[in-house]
């Protein structure tokens, strides 16, 4: 009985420390494979990275005689090699005043990254981006399968029905589990 119970004890300390120490819910991050502003001419990204996270940093310019009226977004989702790509959905967005300093969206933090801010009417003409990304919590809990694809997202810029430039994003979202630290009360 007391050699049953030492086994027991092992087991239950093994599952503790492989399983237990592990948080069961997911923490999800943001992979960007290529970025790119076209035509070129209106500005440049990279993909920069600080302690595991991923930003988008740059410059880009908007021409003094356009001013953007319209921005549309163009998903596809690629299949997990990113090779195979399907059309997904498009979002189109007019009211670009009222869009852009809403709280808690997809686009927040992305266009929370562009300084100076974007504030209507967009006067300015140069303008950078620092530390750009999206909002993966509301990703994920808008569509729960993004972690399923790669993804390719081309935002289009207008001056009314006039093209200006687009910005071209490959990216994965993927989930991990995140190990906790065991701090022993003393």
């Amino acid at each position: 009985m007391a050699a049953l119970k030492f086994v027991l004890i092992l087991i239950i300390g093994d599952f503790i420390k492989h399983v237990m120490m592990y948080n069961p819910m997911l923490t999800y991050t943001l992979r960007f494979k290529k970025a790119s502003v076209q035509p070129k001419s209106f500005g440049n990204l990279t993909i920069d990275q600080y302690k595991g996270t991923q930003f988008l940093n740059g410059n880009f310019t908007i021409p003094s005689t356009s001013t953007i009226t319209k921005i549309v977004g163009i998903f596809y989702r690629c299949d997990s090699e990113g090779i195979n790509c399907e059309y997904f959905q498009t979002w189109t967005f007019t009211d670009l005043c009222s869009k852009m300093n809403q709280e808690n969206q997809v686009w927040s933090r992305w266009y929370g990254s562009i300084h100076p801010p974007l504030v209507c009417p967009f006067d300015k003409i140069h303008y950078q981006m620092i530390n750009g990304t999206y909002d993966i919590g509301v990703v994920v809990a808008l569509y729960p399968l993004v972690t399923d694809y790669q993804w390719r997202i081309i935002q289009k810029f207008y001056d009314n029905d006039t093209y200006i430039s687009s910005i071209i994003l490959e990216l994965i979202y993927f989930g991990y589990r995140k190990k906790i630290k065991f701090i022993p009360k003393l």
